[in-house]
C-alpha cells in the first residue's frame, strides 16, 4: 500500500484492528488493511486491486475480498460507518467482490496525479 493513514479502530471477532488505508501501487486503486498489532503480517487485506482486470471504480470505491478468511469482518466493518457497499459486484475468479465506496471524503487517500 502506498499513502497510508489509519481510520480508526474496528473490534472484529479476533479483536480490535486498526484500519489503514491507501492507494496500489499498480493501478492506482484503494487498498484497505487491518493490522492486529504493529507487524504489517498480523492482520488482513480486506480490498483486491481488481483495477488491472477490468474492474471499474470511481475514486472514492474499492473493491473488498469478502470471502474466505475476510469474511467474519465484514459486518462489522460496514457496521463502523466508515464505509457503504454500492450494491455493485465485480467478477473474480469464481466470486463476486463487493464495491464499497469510502463515505467521508476526508479518509479517500489522495490520488497520484502524474503531470502531463
Amino acid at each position: 500500500m502506498s499513502q497510508p493513514k489509519s481510520l480508526g479502530t474496528v473490534e472484529t471477532p479476533y479483536g480490535a484492528a486498526r484500519i489503514i488505508v491507501g492507494r496500489y501501487p499498480k493501478g492506482g486503486a484503494i487498498s484497505v488493511q487491518l493490522l492486529l498489532g504493529d507487524d504489517p503480517d498480523d492482520g488482513w487485506i480486506l480490498s483486491t486491486n481488481l483495477g488491472p482486470y477490468g474492474a471499474r471504480v470511481a475514486h472514492d470505491e474499492f473493491t473488498v475480498k469478502s470471502w474466505s478468511e475476510n469474511e467474519p469482518l465484514i459486518e462489522p466493518l460496514l457496521a463502523s460507518g466508515l464505509f457503504e457497499d454500492t450494491g455493485r459486484r465485480c467478477a473474480s475468479g469464481f466470486v463476486q467482490a463487493p464495491v464499497w465506496r469510502v463515505k467521508d471524503a476526508d479518509n479517500v487517500p489522495a490520488s497520484a496525479v502524474r503531470a502531463s
